[in-house]
């Protein structure tokens, strides 16, 4: 799979902007590297080829962020592949279904690949709640509520 850039680094602007932001981003960008602008800037441009794909990812990048539904459709596709990129989380299991080692302070659950989902106690203690397993890359989600020492 051929990697594609992420849209809104190429226009500047956050994942979040509104429509107006990113036209104004994309407007300001492409009067800067508009393929008719070089020569007025450097008339001694021999190889313009990587100018120009920048140009064309400008333009892409506008053409995909600008429409409603294209864009609904780029953030489900960009969304998936962070996801994929840091694992995805496979299955939520409660603190109660899993098994606490004393001696180590680390809770664990059986992975299906043989291995152990693992977290330690400490970890739960500073909010954390995904446990990675010890031989693949599958990830749960703990399921527990933090123990109020306050009261």
């Amino acid at each position: 799979m051929v990697s594609q850039p992420n849209y809104y680094s190429v226009l500047g602007v956050p994942i979040s902007a509104q429509h107006d932001e990113i036209k104004q981003a994309y407007y300001a960008l492409s009067r800067k590297i508009h393929p008719d602008k070089w020569a007025i800037r450097d008339p001694d441009v021999k190889d313009s080829s990587a100018k120009g794909i920048k140009f064309h990812e400008l333009s892409v990048a506008w053409e995909t962020l600008s429409d409603p539904a294209r864009r609904r459709e780029y953030d489900r596709r960009l969304l998936a592949l962070q996801n994929r990129s840091r694992g995805v989380v496979q299955d939520e299991v409660d603190l109660d279904d899993m098994e606490f080692d004393e001696e180590t302070g680390v809770y664990s659950y059986p992975c299906r690949c043989s291995g152990k989902y693992s977290i330690a106690e400490s970890d739960m203690e500073s909010g954390k709640e995904i446990a990675p397993c010890s031989d693949c890359s599958l990830k749960i989600r703990v399921l527990y509520e933090a123990a109020d020492d306050g009261l």
